[in-house]
């Protein structure tokens, strides 16, 4: 493509100025049009009979004759594609668009966004392009469980109603991603009953359940994203199940453990969790939830789960004190105090007895892995209150002033009388 101006301007009220600008800039202007209309500007003029050839973007719509499709592809004279975009479930064959694909691989496609019909599985030339920067499919992919995946260059990647071959179609595809990060995934009914989310470089994930009422499917979404800082999970009937089983690990540097909006970013995510009742929790926090964000929802009295019976947390026992308010029929506690430099939270005897202790809670294991036991108190308030209780094991590590303690707390009063206390020293090498 020439770069060559008009060689004379009119100077007249009337002039042609769009005429009048450089070739780069009018194809530029192209590139945002949608090709057929972009095409057509090539009945204007000697000059307009191929610039919209040299525009980087294909621009396809729905009333787009599938023969058009192979005319521009065939009269295009850039050498590479910025963008291919097929909307509002374009028709074709499976054969087109295997064909399509190669076209824009083949030219260093960057971003394809396709809506075509009909669901098929990915070619291989899509699955390892090397320059692919931003894909997004909607209602024409199946993703294999299988097969080389090489996308060094993906960002971006939005799967709209998609279909999968198994359940390890998603992390396999996720694994040949390694720079992703953002990922938009879209469900609906049809689709797997586990998705594994799992990535160390995305930031951004958005999730949408597309369920009708008359629906009844369980679907176990797992997140394992170290890097994440911005999660939407959005239900658009209203219709989510109970969550059976919450696994949620919180690690964090030394700066974010005492910064207030980050502890409590992550006390409106554990409320967030309350909405979906679940059944089984492991929490795994190493910042310090304090009085400093007593104004969350969570400590306001605005949020329970009523439907928690186990619950195993790391952390320090503050939040130890909110969930047994808060999960009135827990039956299952696990503990792990979170090993610091400093001294963390001690416990507070709550003026209320929780109603969880009066009559579901059974088993409690607690693991403190610091020198000075600070929760002696806590171990006493639950052997003196949980009249159910039928198992208490406790693991220490600490001094020769430890182990008294543990003679004294094998004295302490107990609610129930069926009740087995078990201590476990634990040597740290």
């Amino acid at each position: 493509m020439t770069s060559s101006t008009s060689s004379s301007i009119p100077e007249a009220e009337n002039s042609d100025r769009i005429s009048g600008m450089p070739d780069d800039v009018l194809v530029h202007i192209l590139s945002f049009l949608p090709t057929t209309i972009s095409a057509k500007t090539s009945i204007l003029s000697r000059r307009w009979r191929f610039l919209w050839a040299y525009a980087p973007n294909l621009i396809f719509k729905t009333d787009d004759d599938v023969d058009i499709v192979y005319r521009v592809m065939l009269l295009r004279r850039s050498e590479n594609i910025n963008t291919l975009r097929m909307t509002g479930c374009f028709p074709c064959t499976e054969l087109q668009f295997d064909t399509w694909i190669a076209y824009a691989v083949m030219r260093d496609v960057r971003n394809l966004d396709l809506w075509v019909s009909g669901c098929r599985i990915l070619p291989q030339c899509l699955l390892n392009c090397k320059t692919l920067v931003d894909l997004r499919l909607t209602n024409c992919s199946v993703i294999p469980e299988a097969g080389p995946i090489c996308l060094p260059c993906l960002k971006n990647l939005h799967l709209i109603h998609a279909r999968y071959e198994s359940d390890e179609s998603l992390p396999h595809l996720l694994s040949g991603c390694t720079m992703l990060e953002e990922f938009v995934l879209m469900l609906d009914e049809d689709s797997l009953s586990c998705y594994n989310i799992s990535s160390p470089t995305i930031k951004r994930l958005t999730v949408h359940f597309h369920f009708s009422d008359s629906t009844s499917y369980e679907c176990r979404l797992v997140i394992d994203t170290p890097a994440l800082g911005y999660l939407e999970i959005c239900d658009h009937f209203g219709k989510f199940a109970p969550l059976i089983d919450a696994e949620i690990h919180l690690e964090e540097g030394k700066i974010k453990k005492y910064d207030f909006l980050y502890c409590r970013s992550i006390l409106n995510f554990i409320d967030w969790l309350g909405i979906l009742n679940p059944k089984s929790m492991r929490l795994k926090v190493s910042a310090y939830l304090s009085e400093q964000t007593a104004d969350s929802e969570f400590f306001a009295g605005n949020i329970s789960f009523p439907t928690l019976t186990k619950l195993e947390v790391v952390a320090d026992c503050f939040l130890v004190s909110q969930f047994l308010k808060k999960a009135d029929n827990l039956e299952i506690l696990i503990f792990h105090e979170v090993s610091e430099e400093v001294q963390s939270y001690v416990w507070v005897e709550p003026p209320q007895v929780p109603k969880c202790l009066l009559s579901h809670l059974r088993v409690v294991k607690f693991a403190f892995k610091v020198n000075e036991m600070n929760n002696f108190a806590l171990v006493g308030f639950l052997l003196k209150n949980a009249r159910v209780l039928e198992e208490m094991e406790v693991q220490y590590s600490g001094t020769s002033d430890t182990d008294e303690k543990i003679n004294e707390m094998g004295l302490f009063e107990r609610a129930s009388k069926k009740c087995s206390v078990t201590f476990v020293k634990v040597v740290y090498r």
